[in-house]
């Protein structure tokens, strides 16, 4: 038996992605929609490869084995997501805001080319400071409080979700929005001023 992919079912199944991303990543932002455009493409996908095996049963084709599949979908691509996104932090030499920044990052260069060489102590460098100015603004600002740096540790270094440091805190999802971005912005002036 195959599933019919009618342009009917797609824009429910795009519906049914969109509610999910929407409640999952907490509102209807650009990124929400995004990540129910990668869950609807991944379902299509993996339904259409199901149609060529031939390997659909006939009591699979109800709403809510739809519904069900829209939200598996989107929760995979935000999972996805958030691997990459907290991969790419750990690829920063396992630096953190607790541990001292007198130790030298070493850099393992192939070419031994002096231009090169110079461009890589030049971003060592830079990236030092920068980490130290971090460091130095969350611990010495008056705008920045203790809660502050949980949020930033949590959410920016942890890469935890603000929904998900809203249910372990107990606090409102506005008081941590708003200080994520009084630390972004608090940095941004501080650092360009």
């Amino acid at each position: 038996m195959k599933l019919n992919i009618t342009t009917k079912l797609v824009e429910e199944i795009r519906e049914y992605t969109q509610i999910n991303a929407a409640e999952l990543t907490g509102g209807g932002s650009n990124k929400a929609l995004f990540i129910a455009e990668e869950a609807l493409s991944e379902l299509l996908l993996g339904w259409h490869k199901k149609n060529l095996r031939d390997d659909w049963k006939e009591n699979n084709f109800t709403d809510n084995f739809f519904f069900i599949s829209a939200k598996n979908a989107v929760k995979n691509v935000i999972t996805r997501e958030d691997r990459i996104k907290r991969q790419v932090w750990r690829d920063t030499g396992n630096l953190s805001l607790n541990k001292d920044l007198d130790g030298d990052i070493v850099f393992e260069l192939l070419d031994k080319n002096p231009e090169e060489l110079q461009q890589v102590i030049d971003n060592d460098a830079e990236v030092k400071k920068q980490l130290e100015f971090i460091v130095e603004t969350l611990e010495n600002s008056k705008y920045i409080n203790q809660f502050d740096i949980s949020v930033f540790l949590k959410c920016y270094v942890e890469g935890q979700f603000i929904k998900n440091f809203v249910k372990e805190n107990g606090v409102s999802y506005k008081k941590v929005s708003n200080s994520k971005a009084k630390i972004r912005n608090v940095l941004n002036y501080l650092y360009k001023g």
